[in-house]
């Protein structure tokens, strides 16, 4: 059997995309932290991808209290957002 995600369109996501989808999102919290050090809008914006693409991936690999952080975050991410503009 393998691990693979398969879409309504029946098109799956290969081990290899899932890894690189790992790995981007991480990239992306990262840049997202230092891009809000920065104190740059954009930030916001990262970190949700980032925290997206590493939810998703913690569901694959079956890490669901990771993935509920991540999802969480990405919560914070919007409230964040909304008191930085106001």
């Amino acid at each position: 059997m393998t691990n693979n995600l398969y879409t309504s369109k029946g098109k799956f996501f290969s081990k290899i995309t899932w890894k690189y989808i790992g790995w981007v999102g991480a990239a992306l919290v990262i840049i997202g932290y230092y891009l809000n050090a920065n104190g740059l809008t954009a930030s916001w914006l990262v970190w949700f991808t980032g925290n997206l693409f590493v939810g998703l991936y913690s569901i694959y690999k079956k890490a669901y209290s990771t993935a509920a952080m991540s999802f969480i975050i990405m919560a914070m991410n919007i409230y964040g957002y909304l008191q930085w503009i106001s």
